[in-house]
């Protein structure tokens, strides 16, 4: 298989998705306008060690810089999006939103749960990609002041949409798995019509839910293994998992599984706002156009 397995994490996203990579960076220096120093830092820090893992860089500090607060409700809210977002309760929810504007949909309540959702969904891909590649140094920006994080967001996924080592049914099998462990409705109601086009039907999309014993291939099998435990136990992945990815999946492939689990998990920034609702009125059909847009049909 082409590329090599021991280029190291960092390396192997710049190799195999270099434009991915510095749209990555941009979140990690991403400091929403609406979230105060101290908060921002308790964000980076309990959303990753709650994990396990190592926060990304907090904002800068010197004399003046507030300590980090207390625990308090508002925090816990990060924490479950990080540990289990479908887990959130309105409580949480509330006292959350009530911090940020009011509303789910106030800026500030979707900018602060954005902040929370890379503050532990980066080093989820960090430690996966050190562990299929090797430890590695990662570029860790300091954090600037923004008001366009939901915009860097938006061009992740949309980058992430036009790779195209994965076939489109793993793609889409990895997408539903995601959905599944973080509850999305939006996302779980909708079918992506290049899958449909390769011979995807409702049996393989109903495998997602106990994929190791079912007949869909050992590569797809291996990533969504992959996915599973980027989403549970991204700070100890499992040998035997590792070694399932290197053995069917490329390296480019293994990147692209990666970063769909990325893309997908922006999906939690509704779930634990609660407004994943679907459209009755949508199409369940979707598909991506050139642009890396994403189609209703």
């Amino acid at each position: 298989m082409p590329g090599s397995w021991t280029v190291g994490g960092a390396a192997a996203l710049q190799q195999h998705a270099p434009t991915v990579a510095v749209t990555l960076t941009g979140l990690v220096s991403a400091w929403p306008d609406s979230v105060g120093e101290a908060e921002m830092a308790a964000i980076r820090v309990v959303t990753a060690e709650g994990l396990g893992l190592p926060p990304l860089r907090p904002p800068p500090t010197g004399p003046r810089s507030a300590p980090l607060p207390p625990p308090t409700r508002e925090m816990v809210f990060a924490e479950q999006l990080a540990v289990d977002v479908s887990a959130i309760t309105a409580a949480q929810r509330a006292a959350w939103v009530a911090l940020h504007g009011g509303v789910a949909q106030a800026a500030g309540a979707v900018d602060a749960t954005l902040a929370a959702w890379v503050s532990e969904s980066l080093p989820r891909l960090r430690a996966a990609l050190d562990a299929l590649f090797g430890a590695d140094a990662w570029y860790d920006p300091a954090p600037q002041r923004t008001p366009y994080t939901r915009v860097v967001r938006d061009e992740l996924r949309r980058e992430v949409a036009l790779l195209d080592e994965l076939d489109p049914v793993t793609t889409e099998l990895v997408r539903l798995r995601v959905a599944r462990h973080h509850g999305c409705r939006v996302a779980l109601s909708r079918r992506s019509v290049a899958a449909l086009a390769a011979g995807t039907d409702k049996t393989t999309f109903e495998a997602v839910d106990h994929y190791r014993d079912s007949d869909l291939s050992a590569a797809q099998q291996a990533a969504l293994a992959l996915a599973d435990a980027i989403t549970w136990t991204p700070a100890d992945l499992r040998a035997r998992d590792v070694d399932a990815v290197r053995r069917h999946l490329t390296p480019a492939q293994a990147v692209e599984v990666v970063l769909d689990v990325t893309a997908c998990s922006a999906d939690k920034v509704d779930v634990a706002l609660g407004t994943d609702v679907p459209d009755p009125d949508d199409p369940v059909l979707f598909e991506v156009d050139e642009r890396g847009e994403l189609r209703l049909r």
